[in-house]
C-alpha cells in the first residue's frame, strides 16, 4: 500500500475556532481539488498560562520534527501562546528543506524569507466597509477599532481613513477609539453614547463582532433600539450573531480564499511555476443593524441550523456516560469499545483512530517512538497499526478518501499519552464536544493506568496493544508483531521457543489470596524469562498465567531452553516467595523453515502446555498425590537436602519398591532420579549466574568428585558444564 500524494501539514492552534475552520475548509477543499493529503497538528485549549498542568496540550507539535511532510502551512493567528509560536517556529527552522506559508498575518520573530505569509487585507476591507457606508449616504461614521500597538488595528484605521479621504470626507481622530478586540470595549462605547457622553455617529464600523455585540447588547439591556441612532456593521463574522440583538451586518473576510490560495501557491512552486497573490476581497453579511448588506435569508438558515446541530451534539456530550463508563474498563480492548459506542457525539468525524505511544502507560519513562493505532470505530474495526512517529502520514493509506486527518495530543498533566486522529472525508472540522469527548478519554487512560500501578489486578493488565502492563513483557498482539520483524531481519531461520504456565494451586490457597500470589508469581517469572531474550529474542505474556519466549537459535534446542528457563526461574528469589501460589509448566519446541508462522508456533506450544496441565490434573487422582507433590517440590527448593529412600517411604507408610512406583507413575522418574536432577538444576542455574568454574559448582552441588559430576551433568543435558553455559550466555542478556 502506497501513497504518493502531495503531504500537506497544518499547524493550527484550537482549529475549531470559527477563523480556523474557514482558513482550512478552504485548504482542505483546494487539496482535495489537486489531489493532495492534509494532515493538521492542533493543541486541544490554547492556554495562555504555560503553568497550567494541561501545558501538554502544546506537546503535539513535536511532530513537527517527525511527520513526514512536502509543505507545512501555519495558521499564524491562532497562536495566541507566544511560548507555543516561539517553539513551533524553532522546529520549523530545522526542517528548511521544507517549504512553510504562513496563512495569517506575519508574526514577529518569523523570518520573511524563510516563512513569507498570504494574507486578507485589513486595510482593503475596512475600506470596502466604509466605502459602502458612504454610498449609502453615511458621512459621519465612527471607528471602534483594537488596541492601537498592533498591526491589525493600524491597518483598520488606515483602510478607514482611506476611504474617507477617497470620498472628500475630512478624517477625524476623535471618532476613532480603542478597544480589546472582545466583547467589554463594545459594552463601553455603548455606555457613552446611552449616556450622553458622546453624540452618535450615523454609523458605527467595529473592527470585530465582537466588540459588536457588546454595543448591540448594552442597547438592548438598557431598552433602546439601537437601530434608531445609528447603523452598526461588525468585522470577521463570527456565525453566533443569531444569539444577539438586532441580527448584526457584518463583513466576512474571504479566509476560504486565503486557505486555498496557500495550498495553490506550494503546489505551483513544487512543479517550478511562480504564482502572483492577491489578497481575496470579502463580503456583506446582511443583517438587521443597518440596510447596507444584501437580503439573504439562506445565510441565517445556514447559521441556525450550525447553532441548532452544535447545540445538539453539545447536549450528547453532556448526557453521555462515557467518561464514567471508561472508569470500569478493565483493560484496553474494553476501553476502545466504550469509546467506539459514542463515537457519534463526535459531529460527522468519518473515522477516529486512537494513537498511543507503545509506552504509554510507562509514567516516568521518555515515549517510546513507535505508535500502536487502534480504529475505534466497532463497525469498520481494522487490525491494529504500528507506526514509527516519522510515519503518521501513513494513515492516509490506510484509510483512503479522507479529506483531511487531524492530530490532537492525548495527554494527562505533563505527559503526552500518542494523539488522537479524526477524519473527515470533506472540508470539516470538530468542535467544542470533540475536545471534551478526547479530555475524558485521556483522563479514562490514566484511571485505567492507576489501576494496574496500585493493585496489580489481573483484569487491567493489558494496557497496550503491543505491550502487557503487567509484566512489561510484550502483548500476544505485540509478540505476533515483533515476531514479524524478527523474521524480516538476516536471522537464521531457526526458532526455539519455550512456554510457562501458572496453573493455580487450590490446595495450598484460596481461590482469591492465590490470585494476588499468582500475579506476584507471575511478574516474578517474566523479569527471569525476559533475560533470556538477547541475541534478539522476544518474549510476552499471551494468555492470563502464560508466558511465551522466542529465540532465533542454530544451537539451542526448544527443551533446553525451556528447562534453562525454568531453573533460573525456580532459584530466582523474586519468585521463591510466591512459589506455593501455582505450579509452573513448561514446554519447549524447535521450528525450522521461513514460513513458519507466530500463530502456528503459538498454537503447537500452547496445545503442548495443554497435554501438560491434563497430565498435572489426572495426577490428582492418584493414591498420595497431595502428600507426594509436597515431598517433589521440597526436594526441588532444597537440591543439597539428603534423602534416604526407605526412610521416606517409611514416612508415607510405604515400601521402597511401591512408593517408588507411585513416584514415578507421578512424575516420569524414580525418587533418587528427581533428587539427581535437583541437583543438576542447581547446577544449571549456577553455571548461568556465577563465573565459578566446573569444579567449584560440581562442589557447590555436594559432588565430591568432579568427574562424576561432568559425566552425571553431561548424560542429564546432553552437553558439558561448559558447552552449556557457551550456548546458554548466547540467549541471555
Amino acid at each position: 500500500m502506497s501513497d504518493n500524494r502531495y503531504r500537506i501539514c497544518v499547524i493550527g492552534a484550537e482549529v475549531n475556532n470559527t477563523e480556523q475552520r474557514q482558513i482550512l475548509s478552504g485548504i482542505i477543499g483546494e487539496a482535495q481539488k489537486k489531489n493532495a493529503a492534509v494532515f493538521v497538528l492542533s493543541n486541544l485549549y490554547n492556554h495562555l498560562e504555560p503553568a497550567r498542568h494541561d501545558n501538554a496540550d502544546n506537546m503535539i507539535y513535536e511532530l513537527i520534527s517527525d511527520i513526514r511532510a512536502d509543505a507545512f502551512i501555519m495558521l499564524s493567528e491562532s497562536f495566541v501562546d507566544t511560548a507555543a509560536r516561539s517553539r513551533v517556529h524553532d522546529l520549523l527552522k530545522k526542517r528548511r528543506d521544507i517549504p512553510v506559508i504562513l496563512a495569517g498575518t506575519s508574526l514577529p520573530g518569523f523570518e520573511p524569507e524563510l516563512f513569507p505569509s498570504v494574507n486578507t487585507s485589513d486595510e482593503k476591507d475596512m475600506e470596502a466597509i466604509v466605502d459602502r457606508l458612504i454610498r449609502e449616504g453615511f458621512t459621519r461614521i465612527s471607528l471602534l477599532t483594537g488596541p492601537l500597538s498592533i498591526k491589525p488595528s493600524q491597518s483598520r484605521i488606515s483602510g478607514y481613513r482611506s476611504s474617507l479621504e477617497k470620498h472628500g470626507i475630512p478624517y477625524d481622530g476623535s471618532l476613532v477609539y480603542e478597544g480589546d478586540f472582545w466583547y467589554n470595549s463594545g459594552e463601553k462605547l455603548a455606555g457613552r453614547y446611552i449616556s450622553g457622553e458622546l453624540p452618535y455617529p450615523q454609523a458605527l464600523v467595529c473592527a470585530n463582532d465582537y466588540m459588536a455585540f457588546g454595543v448591540l447588547d448594552a442597547f438592548a439591556a438598557a431598552g433602546i433600539d439601537i437601530t434608531e441612532h445609528m447603523a452598526v456593521i461588525g468585522y470577521e463574522y463570527i456565525p453566533e450573531r443569531s444569539m444577539h440583538r438586532p441580527l448584526l451586518t457584518t463583513y466576512r473576510r474571504n479566509r476560504e480564499a486565503l486557505g486555498a490560495a496557500a495550498v495553490d501557491i506550494l503546489v505551483s512552486r513544487r512543479s517550478g511555476e511562480e504564482t502572483v497573490y492577491y489578497p481575496p476581497q470579502g463580503t456583506f453579511i446582511s443583517g438587521q443593524t443597518c440596510r447596507c448588506g444584501d437580503d439573504t435569508e439562506d445565510r441565517l438558515q445556514e447559521e441556525l441550523t450550525f447553532l441548532r446541530t452544535k447545540n445538539q451534539f453539545a447536549s450528547w456530550g453532556l448526557k453521555s456516560d462515557m467518561e464514567s463508563r471508561l472508569t470500569e474498563c478493565r483493560n484496553y480492548d474494553e476501553f476502545v469499545s466504550a469509546m467506539g459506542e459514542e463515537l457519534f457525539i463526535v459531529r460527522n468525524a468519518s473515522d477516529i483512530v486512537l494513537c498511543l505511544f507503545e509506552n504509554w502507560f510507562s509514567e516516568n519513562e521518555e515515549h517510546s517512538d513507535t505508535l500502536i493505532c487502534r480504529n475505534i470505530n466497532r463497525y469498520t474495526r481494522r487490525e491494529d497499526i504500528v507506526i514509527r512517529l516519522s510515519e503518521l502520514d501513513t494513515l492516509a493509506e490506510h484509510f483512503p478518501g479522507m479529506a483531511v486527518i487531524y492530530l490532537d495530543p492525548v495527554f494527562f498533566k505533563g505527559r503526552l499519552l500518542g494523539c488522537c486522529a479524526v477524519m473527515y472525508d470533506r472540508p470539516d472540522t470538530y468542535d467544542d464536544t470533540y475536545r471534551h469527548w478526547l479530555k475524558s478519554v485521556s483522563n479514562g487512560l490514566e484511571f485505567l493506568r492507576l489501576k494496574t500501578d496500585i493493585d496489580f489486578l489481573l483484569q487491567c493488565s493489558t494496557l497496550s496493544a503491543s505491550y502487557d502492563g503487567l509484566t512489561g513483557l510484550f502483548s500476544r498482539e505485540g509478540m505476533r508483531t515483533a515476531f514479524q520483524l524478527m523474521k524480516n531481519t538476516d536471522r537464521p531461520v531457526n526458532i526455539t521457543a519455550a512456554a510457562f504456565r501458572l496453573v493455580c494451586n487450590k490446595d495450598v490457597f484460596i481461590p482469591e489470596a492465590a490470585s494476588k500470589e499468582m500475579i506476584s508469581a507471575l511478574v516474578a517469572a517474566a523479569k527471569t524469562v525476559s533475560r533470556f531474550c538477547g541475541n534478539g529474542g522476544i518474549a510476552g505474556r499471551i494468555s492470563e498465567f502464560e508466558l511465551l519466549l522466542i529465540c532465533p537459535s542454530e544451537a539451542v534446542d526448544g527443551q533446553l531452553l525451556a528447562d534453562a528457563v525454568y531453573s533460573e526461574i525456580m532459584f530466582s528469589k523474586a519468585y521463591t516467595k510466591y512459589r506455593d501460589a501455582g505450579t509452573l509448566l513448561y514446554c519447549g519446541m524447535s521450528f525450522c523453515g521461513e514460513d513458519v508462522m507466530f500463530s502456528s508456533i503459538a498454537g503447537d506450544i500452547t496445545s503442548g502446555m495443554d497435554d501438560a496441565q491434563k497430565e498435572l490434573e489426572e495426577r490428582k487422582i492418584l493414591p498420595y498425590c497431595r502428600e507426594l507433590d509436597k515431598l517433589h517440590r521440597d526436594t526441588e527448593r532444597n537440591p543439597l537436602q539428603k534423602y534416604s529412600l526407605e526412610e521416606v517411604s517409611s514416612s508415607f507408610g510405604l515400601s521402597p519398591n511401591y512408593f517408588n512406583r507411585l513416584y514415578k507413575q507421578l512424575y516420569g522418574i524414580s525418587f533418587c532420579q528427581d533428587q539427581i536432577g535437583s541437583r543438576i538444576r542447581l547446577a544449571k542455574h549456577l553455571l548461568l549466574s556465577t563465573d565459578d568454574n566446573v569444579s567449584e559448582i560440581a562442589e557447590q552441588c555436594d559432588y565430591t568428585d568432579s568427574k562424576y559430576f561432568l559425566r552425571q551433568f553431561t548424560a542429564a543435558v546432553g552437553l558439558t558444564p561448559k558447552q552449556y553455559r557457551k550456548v546458554m550466555h548466547e540467549c541471555l542478556e
